[in-house]
C-alpha cells in the first residue's frame, strides 16, 4: 500500500491578523474602561471604610476596610497586567503613548507594587495603625490612576488604533 502525500493550502496566520487587531484591542480597552468603573466604585468604598479606620480602628470598621480590599486586590493584579501589555507592550510599539507619560505609568506600576505588599502583610495589632494610611495611600493612587487611564491613556490607545 503506497501512501500518497496530500497538501493542505494554508494561508499564512500573520496575514490576517491585522483583521483581527482592531477589534481585538478596541475590546480590551472597553473591558479596561469598564472594570475602571468598578474600582471607581469598590475605591470610593475603600477610601470611606480607610478613613472610618483611621479614626475608629474597632474590629467592624477593620473587617470593612479589609473586605474592601479583598475585592480590589481579586481583581487588580490581573488588570494591571492586562494593562502593561496592552499599554507597555502595544502602546509602546505603536507609539501611542509619549516617552514621558511611560515613564510616569512605570513609576506608578512600582508604586502600586510597593503598596500592595505593604498591604499582603497579615494585620495584627501592632502594624494596624499603618493599614488605614496604606489603604488611603492606596485610595489616591487608584483615583489618579482611573482619571489618567480613562483620560488619557486609553484614549491615545484607540487613536493609534484606528489612525493606521
Amino acid at each position: 500500500m503506497e501512501a500518497t502525500q496530500v497538501t493542505i493550502p494554508t494561508r499564512r496566520c500573520c496575514s490576517s491578523l491585522p483583521d483581527l487587531e482592531v477589534p481585538m484591542i478596541n475590546a480590551m480597552v472597553t473591558c479596561l474602561g469598564i472594570e475602571h468603573r468598578k474600582l471607581d466604585d469598590l475605591n470610593m468604598q475603600l477610601a470611606f471604610a480607610a478613613t472610618r479606620l483611621a479614626s475608629d480602628p474597632d474590629a467592624v470598621t477593620a473587617n470593612r476596610a479589609l473586605q474592601v480590599w479583598d475585592e480590589i486586590r481579586h481583581d487588580l493584579w490581573s488588570h494591571l497586567q492586562i494593562e502593561d501589555e496592552l499599554v507597555f507592550s502595544w502602546g509602546a510599539a505603536h507609539h501611542a503613548i509619549s516617552d514621558t507619560l511611560l515613564d510616569g505609568l512605570k513609576s506608578e506600576r512600582q508604586e502600586f507594587r510597593k503598596l500592595m505588599t505593604a498591604l499582603r502583610e497579615p494585620q495584627t495589632a501592632g502594624n494596624r495603625n499603618d493599614f488605614a494610611p496604606a489603604l488611603l495611600a492606596l485610595a489616591r493612587m487608584l483615583d489618579s490612576h482611573v482619571e489618567r487611564h480613562d483620560g488619557e491613556v486609553l484614549p491615545s490607545i484607540l487613536r493609534a488604533l484606528f489612525h493606521m
